[in-house]
């Protein structure tokens, strides 16, 4: 599978949308634990777009790294 987008929901709120994974891990690593409210990966295995969002943020770094 590759990323097709990966949105980071810090805790004010805001949302930012990153399209590599290097840049997800750049912005996890950036805001911090305690900033990140919730990780979404939408993920494409060459047919279509599946999406996860009910990861912890240990195991959203994970899925990223296996992208």
């Amino acid at each position: 599978m590759d990323l097709h987008a990966c949105t980071i929901v810090l805790t004010d709120h805001s949302k930012l949308i990153c399209k590599t994974v290097e840049q997800s891990l750049g912005m996890i690593e950036h805001h911090g634990q305690s900033r990140i409210n919730q990780i979404l990966i939408d993920a494409y295995d060459g047919q279509s777009v599946h999406s996860y969002q009910n990861l912890s943020i240990e195991e959203s770094i994970e899925s990223l790294m296996d992208l």
